[in-house]
């Protein structure tokens, strides 16, 4: 499995040079990280998580979702934007989801 490192940093506009200077660390680390040549302690992943805004297994590449870190979003459409996308992941219909919340409030 592949980590997001490279794909953010490029999404960002962001030389390794530069991406480097932002965190306090060398260029030369974070491109063995890209390349999986090296695997980052939990608090660089953390480090890099946090830089981009994004969750840790995000970062890693186990889950597909981009899930802000601190699931603070800009905007109502940013934070509605990241519901319909786990809705999709998971194949949850609008329908499934008025019928769940039906169901709880006759709970």
């Amino acid at each position: 499995m592949k980590n997001r490192i490279k794909e953010l940093r490029l999404k960002n506009h962001l030389t390794l040079r530069r991406l480097g200077k932002e965190l306090d660390m060398y260029d030369s680390r974070i491109s063995q990280y890209e390349t999986g040549k090296r695997q980052p302690n939990i608090e660089t992943w953390q480090k890099l998580a946090d830089y981009f805004n994004v969750s840790v297994p995000y970062l890693q590449g186990f889950i597909n979702i981009n899930i802000p870190n601190n699931f603070k979003f800009n905007s109502k459409k940013d934070a509605i934007d990241c519901i319909e996308k786990i809705m999709k992941a998971l194949d949850i219909s609008k329908e499934d989801l008025e019928k769940s919340i039906k169901d709880e409030k006759q709970d």
